[in-house]
C-alpha cells in the first residue's frame, strides 16, 4: 500500500514525465513546500504547476491555489495550472483527462478552473 506522501511524489513525477514527453522542460521543486510543485517551459510558455493527489478526492486549500496564482502574476508568460492525479476510473466524463498506466491526470487552469491539456495550451493572457 501507498503511503500519502510517496503518492504524492509519485503524481509529481507522473504529471513531469506526461509533460516532458510531450516537450515540455519540467523542474521539480525541492520538497514541494512553494506554490508551484512542477514549473514547465516550453518556447515563452511557462507553467506553474500544483499538483495534488489522491484515491478518493484530493484536499485542494484555497490559500494554495491563491498563492499560485499571485506567482502567476509576477512572472510574464506564466500560467497557474492544477493538476489532479487520481487511480484510473471506469468512467472518463473528461476530454482532457490522460490516462497514464493505472492514473488519470486532469489539469485546470486557474482562476477560471477550465479543463485544459497543457500539451495544447497556449492561452493569450490580456
Amino acid at each position: 500500500m501507498l503511503s500519502c506522501s510517496k503518492f504524492g511524489r509519485d503524481a509529481e513525477y507522473l504529471t513531469g514525465l506526461y509533460l516532458s514527453n510531450n516537450n515540455w522542460l519540467v523542474f521539480f521543486s525541492r520538497g514541494s513546500r512553494g506554490p508551484a510543485d512542477i514549473v514547465a517551459k516550453q518556447d515563452n510558455t511557462i507553467l506553474l504547476i500544483q499538483v495534488k493527489s489522491s484515491t478518493k478526492i484530493p484536499r485542494i486549500r484555497g490559500r494554495e491555489i491563491q498563492n499560485l496564482i499571485q506567482m502567476a502574476n509576477k512572472i510574464s508568460n506564466s500560467y497557474p495550472v492544477l493538476s489532479l492525479v487520481h487511480p484510473q476510473l471506469n468512467c472518463n466524463t473528461n476530454n482532457n483527462t490522460v490516462s497514464l498506466g493505472n492514473y488519470s491526470l486532469n489539469f485546470f487552469l486557474l482562476p477560471e478552473w477550465i479543463s485544459v491539456d497543457p500539451t495544447t495550451l497556449y492561452p493569450t493572457r490580456h
